[in-house]
């Protein structure tokens, strides 16, 4: 177990990276669930640990941490599970409830502000929902339906094991494309890479010293692969910050969890993701355009125009593209839901911008069905700011309570999303946070003319991996020159 740091994190940042310096990792052994503290470890625990190591657990709790972006590592002898997506009971419900959820935020926060940019990681949402009742048997009601993965007859797996087995695999089968500890240390969003780069990265922070079970750390470490790290409550804010700002790329610079003296531990999830598109749009056919607005008016925006051959699929109340990005898997691309003129894209039946991605995938099946396509897309830097997923999950009736599996008397008082996305000739990078505060108490047209498919009105994207059918980024653009 190492120190981590935001200036310098450490491996076990990375969910493909043993921690280098830690002795060698064990499952740990079945039996009752032991409580630990913020100090965790004992005496001889801590003389047992590399010299460097146990100086820093023999500190304890309250001091020793230097640098206030670092964090201190955590006890936990628990070995990452990197679970095949093949045995994964409910990948392709767990999909599909995720994509749901998205929609659900999205069209929640636009009821209330039919003209605001919105953003979502869908993805993001519910691997940070998973992680909180990672090993639990009793989560709060409807958590396994907002997950996908309610247990039936068809498995003898228990609920909690459909969850954390199918939740773990479809984080696995992303990490094909996680980036080195050097790509991330020095990525930079205006040079992206040559082949796609998506990391995600789970952590659970402990405060001070809360009473935390040691089979929830252990969970956590097994299934989602999450660091656990120990701060003191002077240093939590600074150190939720640094990670944040590290495991996004520097897209998203700050937390969104406000320390009170009643947080125990936040739990945080990052998604990074940086791809190049298959053929870049020449910057010299960017153009400014109109783009109208919901209300008629309109906004000059730059146009970015290309003549391209893509999947392309329409229905009665839109038309819809899938822009590849350059990826040897062939897995990654953005989808692009455009609305008929005088159409909102909150106009359109709920699932129906599923459905479209979910057009396109049979179109992608046969080259022969690809379009060619006379594309204007407006280039994008977008952060909408803070999402409120506490309140957003508490109007769907989901309340995050039930928390025994991790302490006693514990209770989530925030959650919260931020997603910054960006947009230009070379291809799309986007950053997601999300975070949890525990407290006490189609059809295919014929083939003829070119299409022209101009993204002058309000649309849908959405980023997507072909192979798991997760939605990694989701957004309605409803005016592209929003800062």
């Amino acid at each position: 177990m190492v120190s981590s740091g935001a200036s310098s994190t450490s491996a076990a940042s990375s969910p493909l990276s043993a921690t280098p310096s830690a002795p060698p990792a064990r499952t740990a052994p079945a039996g009752p669930a032991r409580t630990v503290t913020g100090h965790g470890l004992s005496r001889r625990r801590a003389l047992a640990l590399p010299p460097a190591i146990a100086a820093l657990v023999a500190l304890g709790g309250c001091g020793g941490f230097g640098d206030s972006t670092q964090a201190k590592a955590y006890d936990t002898d628990a070995v990452h599970r990197e679970v095949p997506l093949q045995d994964a009971p409910a990948a392709p419900e767990a999909a599909t409830a995720c994509a749901s959820l998205s929609e659900s935020l999205l069209r929640s926060h636009l009821d209330a502000d039919p003209a605001a940019n919105t953003l979502a990681c869908p993805v993001g949402m519910a691997l940070a929902v998973a992680l909180l009742y990672a090993g639990s048997h009793a989560p709060a009601d409807g958590v396994d339906e907002l997950l996908g993965v309610t247990a039936d007859g068809s498995t003898d797996a228990t609920a909690d094991t459909v969850r954390d087995l199918t939740w773990s695999a479809l984080q696995n089968a992303l990490l094909v494309y996680e980036p080195t500890e050097t790509q991330l240390e020095n990525f930079d969003p205006k040079a992206i890479p040559d082949f796609p780069l998506l990391h995600i990265a789970n952590r659970v922070l402990l405060i001070d010293d809360p009473q935390v079970e040691q089979s929830y750390l252990d969970a956590a470490r097994q299934w989602y692969a999450a660091t656990t790290e120990h701060a003191t409550r002077g240093n939590a804010k600074a150190t939720l910050d640094a990670w944040a700002e590290r495991h996004t790329g520097g897209l998203i610079e700050s937390s969104g969890i406000e320390i009170t003296d009643d947080t125990r531990l936040v739990l945080q999830n990052a998604l990074l993701i940086a791809a190049q598109w298959v053929g870049p749009f020449d910057p010299y056919n960017t153009q400014d355009n109109d783009f109208t607005l919901i209300d008629g008016s309109t906004v000059t925006a730059q146009l970015m125009h290309e003549d391209l051959s893509l999947p392309y699929a329409q229905a009665d109340q839109w038309q819809a593209v899938r822009l590849p990005y350059l990826d040897e898997n062939a897995r990654l691309g953005m989808d692009v839901i455009l609305p008929n003129s005088g159409t909102a894209p909150t106009d359109l039946p709920e699932g129906t911008w599923a459905e479209a991605s979910a057009a396109l995938d049979a179109v992608e099946q046969d080259p022969d069905l690809r379009r060619e396509v006379q594309l204007a897309l407006p280039t994008l830097d977008l952060k909408p700011g803070s999402v409120d997923l506490l309140a957003f999950l508490d109007a769907q009736g989901i309340a995050l309570d039930s928390l025994e599996h991790i302490g006693k008397g514990l209770r989530v008082d925030q959650a919260v999303q931020q997603v910054r996305l960006m947009v230009t000739e070379e291809g799309t990078v986007a950053g997601a946070l999300t975070e949890i505060g525990v407290a006490d108490s189609a059809g295919i047209p014929e083939q003829d003319e070119p299409i022209s498919f101009i993204v002058d009105r309000p649309y849908v994207l959405r980023i997507v991996d072909q192979l798991t059918g997760l939605v990694l980024i989701e957004g309605v653009v409803m005016d592209p020159t929003a800062e």
